[in-house]
């Protein structure tokens, strides 16, 4: 294989299937959930919705736009049209900075996908049948306590994904996502369905939708914001690396208007599949990281069939885990593979090593490291430990940051003959208006939030 990566999406609903599955995952299932919870529930999914399509979606089309022009791993892609442009080639540096995040995401989703892999298990051996808040409590606080238990199951997931990545773009992740995806859709449905029978649903309902001008916060609106480019995966290179394997026939605007979409539905449908069980039972819906692993099996314990639902959950999450996660390490796989040609299966194992060790950060910090706060002498991470840190500085800054410097190289470096020819909106108000996202609006929204997290 020479510089060009040569492979490429069979289809372009193939490559719907793969950005949607890349989208539709980890932050949907988990974060999504958890985070409105923690935010006050209506107040910030306005925010987030207005988040994605008013600036997540241009710059979900940016950083497609790159990798289909680059057609080489984000560094690569990034430092080739500087270039060609008549640019620095510093601009390869935001590549490398996007393979670092990529890494430090793919630390702590792979632990906690990890737990829910275990957590189906200890469904199926019915640990959580009939068993009190307390003794579920108990379950999870001395399973994360136990760091060769969550070393064992996050070992597993990563072995799982580096022989899905290994296996190449599409007789591993293609097929993959055609396998996972749909079966992901179909119990969420179900999910939500049992949810609305047997939990609040008026009461989930008027949580996410119904909101007061008063909690719209400047943290509210900043972890919206976050969770946006979160969800969408951008800032970190996987959006990049999946548009070099784009062919030229498929439409950029159209098939990221609809990944788009796609996404907020399944993240909205993941909000009530939750909240309805959670509010049905008078559990906390701020309960945070813990929502999924102890708030739910405690309400799926006290309902019909609650059993059978709490490991149809799991293995939901499960599969959104592995469907975002691959594309994280194609991230940092696609750089190996450009160095070393024909050794992919090498090169997702070496990759998969490093995130897997350093996935221990998070691993410790709910046991042997609990009490340790690195950051302490900083107001705002002073009681955090290392995976909080490492969420904080990921979600609120590190992925803005790539996202603003996305932005500003789509819309600044490249021409643009070629931008206007690339994403396929014409010479009007469409690619005006995309334009002026890229060059200004997201860049300013990007920068006020951040400058917002840092006071």
């Amino acid at each position: 294989m020479s510089s060009s990566l040569h492979e490429t999406w069979s289809s372009r609903l193939t490559f719907i299937l793969v950005s949607v599955g890349a989208t539709v995952g980890f932050g949907n299932l988990w974060k999504f959930p958890y985070t409105a919870g923690s935010n006050g529930g209506g107040a910030f999914v306005l925010v987030y919705l207005i988040a994605i399509f008013m600036i997540a979606t241009p710059l979900f089309m940016n950083e497609t736009l790159i990798g289909r022009c680059g057609r080489m791993s984000p560094a690569k892609s990034l430092k080739k049209l500087a270039l060609e442009s008549g640019s620095s080639s510093h601009w390869q540096y935001v590549g490398w900075i996007g393979f670092v995040i990529s890494i430090l995401v793919l630390s702590f989703a792979s632990v906690f996908s990890g737990v829910a892999f275990a957590y189906i298990f200890k469904g199926a051996a019915g640990e959580f049948t009939g068993a009190s808040a307390a003794e579920i409590s108990t379950i999870f606080r001395d399973f994360m306590g136990n760091p060769f238990s969550i070393g064992l199951w996050h070992t597993l997931f990563v072995l799982v994904n580096i022989w899905i990545v290994g296996r190449g773009i599409r007789r591993g992740i293609e097929q993959s996502i055609k396998m996972l995806l749909p079966a992901l859709l179909v119990i969420l449905v179900l999910l939500v369905i049992y949810a609305g029978v047997n939990g609040d649903l008026a009461g989930a309902v008027n949580y996410l939708f119904a909101f007061d001008v008063a909690d719209l916060t400047p943290s509210v609106v900043l972890a919206a914001f976050g969770q946006a480019f979160f969800t969408m995966s951008l800032g970190v290179g996987g959006v990049l690396i999946f548009g070099a394997y784009l062919g030229n026939e498929i439409n950029i605007g159209k098939a990221s208007l609809t990944i788009a979409l796609s996404d907020t539905l399944v993240a909205l449908l993941a909000g009530l599949a939750i909240f309805p069980v959670v509010f049905a039972h008078g559990l906390n819906p701020a309960e945070g990281p813990g929502l999924l692993f102890v708030t739910l099996p405690i309400a799926f314990a006290s309902m019909p069939w609650g059993n059978l639902m709490g490991i149809a959950f799991f293995v939901l999450f499960l599969f959104a885990s592995v469907t975002s996660t691959i594309s994280l390490l194609e991230v940092s796989v696609s750089y190996l593979e450009e160095r070393y040609p024909g050794k992919r299966m090498q090169s997702a194992a070496i990759m998969g090593g490093v995130f897997w060790l350093v996935g221990f950060g998070t691993i410790f910090s709910f046991n042997i490291w609990a009490d340790w706060h690195p950051l302490s002498f900083i107001p705002t991470l002073e009681e955090a430990h290392v995976f909080g840190i490492i969420d904080h500085l990921v979600s609120n800054i590190w992925l803005p940051i790539g996202g603003l410097a996305f932005s500003l190289f789509a819309g600044w470096v490249l021409p643009k003959s070629r931008s206007m020819q690339e994403l396929g909106l014409g010479s009007g108000l469409l690619y005006k208006a995309w334009l002026i996202t890229a060059r200004f609006i997201a860049p300013l929204v990007i920068l006020a939030i951040f400058l917002v997290n840092l006071i």
